[in-house]
């Protein structure tokens, strides 16, 4: 007897900004993928030219207002009907039988909200950060245990989630513009009683930072997204006080740091570090840094 194709269960779901570079890696190790839901986030070079050329029956929604990628997930996940939704970045490669396996533990672990496999960087080493009950903050750890185990966080880079769970956490918070959305989501999980799990078993490649071409402007919009999406979080879990103080000494910081980029002609340094500081004083203000 023909044993059922895990895919059948499972649709893709990814969001794109200029990935055209790494995109045929990722779309390559999903040959088996039945539907493939790929959202752009306002390209300006050919990744769904690319996309499209890869696999030609992918599903492409072309974003026309960038808020981030939260809210573009969960339109791609809205659109979803399967059991399974495998949620990606573009900067990742999945090798057979990895998201098998996945599908193998949610199905052994009925409860469990997220699945996500062991990753391993461009360098090779194990790419795994933890957090434990109650914890804010996730870190990394070299060794990872020999089983499946759960975790209050699973990074975003690839998680194989159960719809109908992700559906009742929420999906993401859609004031997250990007970063930490992945932890904000699985703590809201972990709150409802939905296990997180990762299963060593199950290895997938992560060339983190590559989603996006890093040219200077997109550096800086990294790192001014990446300063407000972890003082928002701080808001929503520590309280605005905690945030906030946060956010005054990453004024004084950044700014210092700006300061020595000008002194020591680095314009990488002093623009990412003015990036950061503007975006700290917007959220002490009240306003947003992508202008919402």
């Amino acid at each position: 007897m023909t044993e059922p194709d895990p895919w059948d269960r499972i649709t893709v779901v990814l969001v794109t900004r200029n990935s055209e570079a790494i995109l045929p890696s990722s779309l390559g190790s999903l040959a088996r993928a039945k539907r493939i839901i790929l959202l752009d986030a306002m390209s300006t070079d050919n990744t769904v030219a690319v996309a499209q050329a890869c696999r030609p029956g992918v599903e492409v929604l072309s974003l026309t207002e960038d808020r981030g990628l939260g809210q573009a997930t969960n339109k791609g996940f809205a659109l979803a009907e399967t059991e399974y939704v495998l949620n990606i970045n573009p900067d990742t490669r999945m090798p057979d039988g990895c998201i098998e396996q996945l599908v193998r533990t949610a199905d052994a672990n009925p409860n469990a909200a997220g699945i996500a496999p062991l990753l391993t960087n461009a360098n090779g080493d194990v790419d795994l950060s933890v957090m434990g009950a109650w914890e804010r903050h996730h870190h990394a750890i070299a060794v990872p245990p020999d089983g499946p185990f759960c975790t209050w966080f699973l990074t975003g880079a690839v998680v194989l989630w159960r719809l109908e769970a992700f559906r009742d956490i929420g999906g993401f918070d859609e004031t997250i513009f990007l970063y930490n959305e992945d932890t904000d989501l699985s703590v809201r999980a972990m709150q409802k009683g939905y296990p997180l799990i990762v299963e060593p078993a199950a290895l997938g490649d992560h060339f983190g930072g590559h989603s996006e071409e890093m040219t200077l402007k997109s550096r800086i919009r990294r790192d001014r997204n990446m300063m407000w999406g972890h003082l928002n979080y701080e808001r929503k879990y520590a309280g605005a006080e905690e945030a906030e103080r946060i956010a005054r000494a990453a004024v004084r910081r950044c700014c210092g740091e700006a300061l020595i980029g000008f002194l020591t002609l680095r314009p990488k340094k002093f623009l990412t570090n003015v990036a950061k500081a503007k975006a700290a004083y917007a959220f002490l203000k009240g306003g947003s840094p992508w202008g919402r």
